[in-house]
């Protein structure tokens, strides 16, 4: 893979010169339509005429219109903005929209945060709260969100319940990401970056015209990073290893019939992380543990790693040859392998002791393997009249194995593993109609009718690793959960001038029951929670203003959750000192917000956008599994007017930007800062200030040189302040383990196009 990848990082830093010319001779010159219809018109990330805020066309609705237009909220970015920002990854994509989180761990496996709903159960019987979509297909697992971020149209954000339109278990919000897609011209472009703790990243795209009406992309991409901390024998920790392939192929198999095939692959090597037990730092009530001011080095006995493996490959046909109506079909499969073994507590067992930490060491391991097929078929009208509509079916199967297990030694000689097996199968018929009045209200409904159905099988190997036991196995009887559920989705919004535009809706979603992941009995894993439901209830507002140099866009929410599956870690002294269990309970919570975004572009030289979240999340009926006694017992604690997980109350991220004028001969100059800002917030349900994130602040910078429209390098700092901040954490009464952020990094990178 390293041979591959250097090659690969040649090959980008010679396009340049080597890309024949006989490619764009084919070029007819004639940008293709999409099968979305909206590349064209997605907008960049610079302003129209003398200022004006330009804007993106999303397909938030399954059909392409204004964002500004867009009865949802939505935080869209474009293929300009994501390069600017340095948007690579997920990390780096939630930390440009506010009102989104996640959990770090494994890095290999982002499980997102919408609003504060979102699960953290990487078990093969649970699924994702707030999920993601590649050009429309459903990423059932987490550690599916490896994929490659270059050459991407868009990546639109959608906030709330999404399970009308958007295939299954979107209850709080999703990302979707549009890759670009083949046109009829020859074009290329390269990207390089270099920057400190040994970053190297490539990316290529070739698109090519074959033949008339035929055309292929390609797109390439490379990463690496040394680590940024390492072993006190100088060994890398946090590193990072990448190399990802995209292939599409459009073909118009007439004047209204269009394929799109595509595949993709991404390959991910990650090295250890670093961790650091802040249990023996000072306890503050009300803040916590103190934390390490810029840890660089962490000592782990045993060398961990992550890696995963995910792609698939995806077939779009799209026809309007039926005239009141386009008729889109996607058959696709997504699959995963992934292998993950870390030593958790993060040192060697003589530094455990005088921690107080009563094993030796913490291991855990994780190994998964995935599949899950989707078709839909949907019409999509065509009439220009005032109704309009969307309808369509879906059916998805999923097929899970997975293998967990914590090992309290850093030499085992016991084994503990946990087995999952999963197959689920998900049908679904939806629709949505829209009526619009000539005086700018619109009325619109749709529904969704969902059958679920999970088989989980289960199984425990206890006792000496050499002659293991098997404890239980439910494959001949395996637990069942076989549900039909109906969400909706109602509103109206009205055009009230030109510049003005509001919207109302309420909206309903839920996600299947969830089994647990490490039962105690066979009973147990039988045993699925009863399905999530939420209830929303958004107003919002979308004007602009100033002949378009200011826009300003509000929207307010409601949020009734019943049955949240809440998922934890907690102690278990049944199997040890330091034993754990992953639980699964399920609450009621009540979740109130304010979205807004503020764009100003008065000049052409000056944009600057501000988003503001603001969040109040909290359980109205929650008892929660906080720990097992020595004979199994649980212990329970009464989290009714907690404040739920990974949910920052406040939430600011702003851009600031100024350039020079672009029509000088020696090209422009592009100066960017943002700034991240998120309140505190609490890791667990519990809200006991051990898994607490204090407030931080990180700052971002960046000087582009664009020589013209083709050519630009980019000098860039990401944390510019350095601050130390925690993006993981867990408690196990004798220990408190801590992931930090990566620390200052600069770089440059070099982008082309041709």
């Amino acid at each position: 893979m390293l041979a591959f990848r250097q090659l690969l990082l040649c090959g980008i830093a010679s396009i340049g010169v080597a890309y024949p010319s006989a490619l764009f001779a084919q070029s007819s010159g004639n940008t293709a339509d999409t099968t979305e219809k909206s590349a064209e018109s997605s907008s960049t990330a610079a302003s129209e005429g003398d200022g004006q805020i330009v804007d993106i066309v999303v397909t938030a609705r399954r059909r392409s219109e204004s964002l500004q237009r867009t009865p949802v909220t939505v935080t869209a970015f474009d293929g300009a903005v994501l390069k600017e920002k340095g948007i690579t990854d997920f990390t780096r994509l939630a930390q440009a929209t506010p009102g989104i989180n996640f959990d770090a761990f494994p890095k290999a496996a982002p499980r997102p945060f919408f609003r504060g709903v979102g699960s953290s159960n990487q078990g093969a019987g649970g699924d994702p709260s707030s999920v993601a979509f590649l050009d429309g297909v459903y990423l059932a697992r987490a550690a599916m969100l490896g994929i490659d971020f270059y050459d991407m149209e868009r990546i639109e954000v959608l906030k709330g319940p999404q399970g009308t339109l958007w295939g299954k278990n979107v209850v709080a919000g999703s990302v979707n990401f549009i890759t670009a897609k083949p046109t009829d011209k020859g074009e290329a472009s390269a990207q390089l970056t270099f920057g400190e703790y040994g970053q190297r990243n490539g990316n290529l795209m070739l698109n090519a015209p074959i033949a008339d009406g035929v055309a292929t992309r390609i797109v390439l991409g490379a990463v690496t990073n040394d680590g940024f901390r390492r072993t006190l024998t100088g060994k890398p920790l946090d590193d990072e290893n990448k190399v990802s392939g995209r292939i599409a192929l459009r073909a118009d198999l007439g004047a209204s019939t269009k394929l799109l095939v595509s595949a993709d692959v991404a390959d991910q090597d990650l090295g250890e992380n670093s961790r650091y037990n802040v249990i023996v730092n000072p306890f503050t009530p009300g803040v916590g543990y103190a934390d390490y001011e810029h840890p660089r080095y962490a000592n782990p006995d045993r060398p961990g790693f992550t890696k995963s493996r995910t792609g698939g490959a995806r077939a779009e046909l799209t026809t309007d040859a039926l005239g009141f109506a386009t008729w889109t079909t996607v058959a696709a499969w997504r699959t995963l392998n992934y292998d993950f073994n870390s030593d958790l507590d993060g040192t060697d067992p003589a530094t455990n002791a005088r921690n107080g930490l009563p094993v030796t060491g913490i291991q855990t391991l994780a190994r998964e393997k995935a599949n899950s097929y989707s078709v839909e078929t949907r019409l999509t009208s065509n009439d220009s009249g005032p109704f309009s509509w969307v309808a369509g079916l879906y059916y998805n199967r999923d097929k899970i194995h997975r293998e967990r297990e914590t090992q309290q030694s850093a030499t085992p000689t016991t084994i503990n593993r946990f087995f999952g097996d999963s197959t689920n199968d998900s049908y679904a018929v939806f629709g949505e109609g829209q009526y619009k009045f000539d005086f700018g209200l619109r009325l619109f409904a749709g529904g969704r009718y969902t059958k679920e159905k999970k088989s989980y099988a289960a199984r425990r190997l206890t006792g000496a690793l050499a002659s293991p036991t098997v404890s239980y196995d439910t494959a001949s009887n395996p637990g069942i959960f076989d549900k039909g559920l109906a969400t909706y989705r109602v509103g109206a919004d009205f055009q009230l001038s030109k510049n003005i535009f509001a919207f109302g809706t309420v909206s309903t979603g839920f996600k299947s029951g969830a089994f647990q992941e490490q039962p105690t009995s066979a009973a147990l894993a039988r045993s699925p929670t009863a399905p999530e439901r939420v209830t929303n209830y958004e107003i919002g507002l979308k004007t602009d203003w100033l002949d378009r140099r200011l826009r300003v866009n509000v929207s307010a929410f409601w949020m009734d959750y019943r049955d949240f599956q809440t998922i934890k870690v907690v102690p278990d002294a049944s199997q040890g000192p330091v034993g754990t269990r992953v639980t699964i309970d399920t609450a009621d919570a009540t979740i109130k917000g304010v979205e807004t975004e503020f764009v100003v572009a008065p000049v052409k030289w000056f944009d600057a956008t501000v988003r503001y979240t603001y969040l109040h999340p909290f359980f109205t009926r929650f008892i929660q599994t906080s720990a097992f006694l020595a004979d199994g017992s649980p212990v329970f604690k009464d989290g009714a007017g907690n404040r739920l997980s990974r949910t920052p109350e406040h939430a600011v991220v702003a851009d600031l930007g100024v350039q020079s004028a672009r029509d000088a001969s020696w090209g422009w100059l592009r100066a960017a800062v943002t700034m991240d800002y998120q309140s505190d917030a609490f890791e667990n349900n519990i809200n006991d200030y051990k898994e607490y994130r204090r407030a931080r602040t990180l700052w971002d910078a960046s000087l582009t040189y664009n020589i013209n429209e083709r050519f630009s390098a980019q000098a860039w700092v990401h944390n510019l302040t350095n601050v130390t901040y925690r993006i993981w954490q867990t408690n196990g009464g004798f220990y408190q383990f801590v992931q930090y952020g990566a620390p200052r990094q600069y770089g440059l990178t070099l982008s082309a196009k041709f």
